[in-house]
């Protein structure tokens, strides 16, 4: 009788073992696969604080580029953003001297309409 209860309890430790283990991978494997495709949809291209609070980013969405101001109450779009700047250039100096031409202007402009 009691060789029956010890096969019986040594048995049920390992399938729960055996099955706790096939969880596990499982987890694993589901965790490495969405994270990838995630990884690579969103993505902050660049950053710009504008104050300690407030902040303006550009984001990447699969194909699409977005300008979202966000401070510490809400997060705002500003615009979608149509031109790819690294098309029109061909060397990282060029797009270094584009960068450094921006005008704040049409930026204020946008940033006065998100606030109302």
């Amino acid at each position: 009788m009691n060789s029956y209860i010890v096969n019986f309890i040594t048995y049920s430790f390992a399938m729960v073992g055996f099955l706790l283990t096939v969880l596990f991978i499982y987890k694993k494997s589901v965790n490495i696969t969405e994270g990838q495709n995630k990884k690579n949809f969103l993505q902050v291209e660049t950053s710009l604080r504008i104050s300690p609070v407030k902040t303006i980013y550009v984001i990447k969405a699969g194909n699409e580029k977005f300008l979202i101001a966000g401070d510490t109450a809400n997060t705002t779009m500003l615009a979608k953003l149509e031109n790819n700047i690294t098309d029109e250039f061909e060397t990282e100096e060029q797009i270094k001297e584009a960068n450094s031409v921006v005008e704040f202007a049409p930026l204020r402009k946008l940033l006065k309409i998100g606030r109302s």
